[in-house]
């Protein structure tokens, strides 16, 4: 642990440095590293356990499954993905105005800096592990503060990546007390990602703003699930008993409303009472009869994290694309989220911004657009002509109507306004 009395300014000096060197190091290095994290993390599974919380070991299959194996699919994630979604894109030039030819676009990811990770009671290995990875490949530091009762769990996984290779101050654990955060903000980070509740992220989320610090936040879920007609009502009675038992039933993607269609309702009810005996605490099972109803049920809630879906295919995933929602499942609850090609976030009161996947190793990266010109003449560096404004004039007309006879016209125009700029250089 960081002594108390080492102060926040240089907990950000020491990560600064330690970022401006591990920047440096190539892709394929950090890659090899995430590598060894992984092999390390096999190697270590028994310290990792023996370190999570004694409310978190009751069941440690559990807790493999849940923790473990989904952080070991990440590393494995990124070692395959990692350079194809890092690498410089050049944007192709096809079908281009000619006044735009010439010029080469090039996207390239840099890192951002120090990334503040603020890691959850739930999960926390998995969550604050996979964003410290992602942020890591990308070329930046990290800084994670953990949830409560998380720091030995989280000191186990800094000693694993240290032994996997990763330089000294590249990933620093602070203690739990969340004022430890509240105090590296204030000094000043690049990029902070939390994960815990509404209330937590509004707080995070004014004290960011002091700065304009860009933030990430995955928060609180009141998870709906839809069971259409035509469902197969045995598999969404077992997937929501499976939800709600889950990690103890915390889990921010949890079943928290059920509602069901008017076909299929007292059915499924009267299995959802007979097989899972917890139902007792739900509030009744809502009935709808028809999507648009069902929809509006959803959008009545302020959060906006997940929902599963359970129905036929077809009919199932049109309703999942018509839902407010950061991430639906269908046919199946909290499960395939674990997928580390799945990014991962919610919207409204349940945050913003996403971490895991593709998308979410881009959110550790700031975008840098290279344009390059090459052409040898520069016409926009010259003197215009008398005639320029008609000359743009006819320009826009034969360019960019949506009528193919106003474009010929204006073609014609333009070809005796040009002719108009070769008599004057003349």
């Amino acid at each position: 642990m960081l002594p108390v009395a080492e102060r926040t300014e240089t907990i950000v000096l020491r990560c600064r440095a330690a970022q401006a060197r591990w920047a440096k190091t190539s892709l394929r290095e950090r890659l090899r590293i995430v590598q060894r994290t992984r092999n390390e993390l096999v190697a270590s599974a028994h310290a990792i356990l023996d370190a999570f919380p004694i409310r978190l070991q009751t069941n440690r299959a559990e807790r493999i499954a849940a923790e473990l194996i989904p952080l070991a699919e990440a590393c494995r994630f990124l070692e395959r993905e990692g350079s194809t979604i890092l690498a410089p894109q050049t944007l192709p030039v096809r079908r281009y105005p000619s006044w735009l030819r010439g010029i080469e676009i090039e996207e390239r990811r840099d890192p951002i800096g120090v990334i503040l990770i603020i890691g959850p009671a739930n999960y926390p290995l998995f969550l604050p592990g996979v964003q410290a990875l992602q942020a890591l490949v990308a070329g930046n530091a990290v800084v994670i503060k953990p949830g409560h009762e998380g720091y030995p769990v989280m000191q186990e996984f800094q000693q694993l990546t240290q032994r996997a290779g990763l330089p000294e101050d590249a990933l620093l654990v602070l203690d739990e007390d969340i004022e430890s955060a509240k105090c590296l903000i204030a000094e000043g980070v690049d990029k902070i990602v939390l994960t815990g509740s509404s209330d937590t992220g509004r707080a995070v989320y004014r004290q960011a703003a002091d700065k304009l610090t860009p933030v990430i936040l995955e928060l609180s879920g009141c998870d709906p699930v839809f069971v259409q007609a035509g469902a197969d009502l045995e598999r969404a009675v077992s997937a929501i008993a499976f939800g709600m038992r889950w990690n103890g039933g915390d889990t921010c993607i949890a079943p928290r409303r059920v509602f069901a269609a008017a076909a299929v309702a007292e059915r499924f009810e009267q299995l959802f009472r007979q097989h899972v005996p917890e139902a007792a605490d739900y509030l009744p099972i809502k009935t709808y009869q028809t999507d648009e109803e069902a929809l509006g049920y959803a959008a009545r809630s302020h959060y906006a994290l997940g929902a599963s879906v359970f129905g036929p295919p077809g009919d199932a995933r049109a309703f999942a694309a018509k839902m407010h929602a950061g991430v639906v499942v269908v046919n199946d609850i909290i499960m395939p989220t674990a997928d580390p090609r799945a990014a991962f976030g919610g919207r409204g009161q349940s945050g913003f911004g996403r971490t895991r996947g593709a998308e979410g190793l881009r959110q550790f990266t700031a975008l840098k657009t290279i344009l390059l010109q090459n052409r040898k003449r520069l016409r926009h560096l010259e003197p215009l002509p008398p005639n320029a404004q008609e000359l743009f004039t006819r320009y826009l007309s034969a360019s960019y109507s949506t009528r193919w006879s106003t474009r010929l016209r204006a073609s014609l125009r333009l070809s005796r306004a040009l002719w108009k700029v070769k008599r004057y250089a003349s």
